[in-house]
């Protein structure tokens, strides 16, 4: 079954993947930072509350683990439509798709379904690569991966249309409308892409922050695909913090943190720019660094990084951002960073790495991806 474990597990989904990287158009003053929904992302985290969060969360009285919130009241929307619409938890429809998507991670499936027409009219484009649907097959036979994605959007067509999910769109637009707003207060400046864009020397066709009321609170993806030569980025994430939204006119659908905001963009964005520059360092500087490793395993693993290849993202990832915020003045929020990624939640690695991205940096003699080579080769020696 497409258990609890495989979607929230999802954390580390984009981090541990191989990304294409694709040629695509130079900076411009004018790309900017998107923020929208997606109908097929709301549905998605939909199903997975009936089929799965909603059941587990009906008999659990606990609390989130370090916080004094019941799990119950941390994802309180989605339970409440878990509530409102457990009678369609056995539907025919819903069942079927999520037989078909059982072994996937929501990122995957969030991928693929930011490619397609909206629920109820989805289809499998001709356009859309092989890649994007080929886990449909447990044994990656591109004829089955085809049949059971269909099948699959089929399914969730008309689960769409029997649950009457325009409906329930429309009749919760303020809930919407009042996340949006959230986010859009929280954006950073017009300063940010092109700090990314110049730091990791890569750009990007565009940028959609997209946030979503039935993804789990607390859950972030960073999905991204290519077409026509055009590589276009997302972060795809849930709320930060307990929603209220009882009463419309006090509505607070928990995106209204700005610096989690700030930090979630520099991060889910970073690993766009990062993942395909540390997979594609020669082999043997992974294979022969993998020994540092052991020292925090358990630490990493807790968090949902439960490789070396994926902890060595994450401490790029995170090392990016220290520098872009220092690039942007942000110096008492880039020793915040530093020090909690390193103290707090065990990202030793950080200074030699900061080394050479910082001397990377200034002097811009050697390519990002020659800094990451020599950060690699630096470890080698701890």
């Amino acid at each position: 079954m497409l258990t609890r474990l495989f979607f929230l597990t999802t954390l580390l989904w984009v981090h541990d993947a191989v990304c294409q990287h694709s040629q695509t158009p130079a900076p411009t003053a004018h790309r900017t930072i998107q923020v929208r929904f997606h109908k097929n992302v709301e549905l998605l985290g939909f199903a997975y509350f009936l089929s799965y969060e909603g059941r587990d969360l009906e008999n659990d009285e606990g609390f989130i683990k370090s916080k004094p919130i019941r799990k119950k009241e941390w994802y309180g929307y989605g339970f409440s439509l878990y509530q409102r619409y457990k009678s369609y938890q056995n539907n025919q429809h819903l069942v079927t798709a999520m037989r078909l998507a059982e072994h996937l991670w929501l990122d995957y499936l969030i991928n693929l379904l930011l490619q397609l027409d909206e629920f109820p009219r989805a289809r499998l484009l001709d356009r859309v690569q092989e890649s994007h649907y080929l886990r449909f097959s447990t044994r990656k036979d591109p004829a089955e991966a085809r049949k059971n994605t269909e099948q699959f959007l089929e399914a969730m067509n008309r689960f769409c249309e029997e649950v009457n999910f325009d409906d329930y769109m429309t009749t919760n637009q303020r809930k919407y409308d009042n996340a949006l707003a959230q986010v859009r207060t929280g954006l950073p400046d017009n300063r940010f892409i092109p700090a990314l864009e110049a730091f990791y020397e890569q750009h990007f066709q565009d940028y959609t922050l997209m946030p979503s009321l039935t993804i789990p609170t607390g859950m972030g993806f960073g999905p991204r695909y290519t077409l026509d030569g055009k590589t276009h980025i997302f972060t795809v994430f849930g709320p930060f913090n307990v929603q209220h939204f009882s009463d419309e006119t006090k509505l607070d659908m928990g995106f209204g943190d700005l610096q989690h905001l700030k930090e979630l963009s520099t991060h889910e964005f970073g690993h766009s720019f990062v993942n395909h520059i540390v997979n594609e360092a020669p082999a043997g500087l992974i294979r022969e660094t993998e020994k540092l490793f052991t020292p925090i395993k358990e630490k990493m693993t807790s968090q949902g990084y439960p490789t070396w290849n994926v902890c060595l993202i994450e401490h790029f990832v995170r090392a990016g951002e220290i520098v872009i915020a220092q690039n942007l003045g942000n110096r008492v929020a880039a020793e915040h960073l530093k020090d909690h990624y390193i103290n707090t939640r065990k990202f030793i690695y950080l200074p030699v790495i900061l080394r050479e991205l910082e001397s990377y940096n200034e002097n811009r003699s050697v390519s990002y991806a020659q800094a990451v080579e020599k950060a690699m080769r630096q470890l080698k020696t701890e």
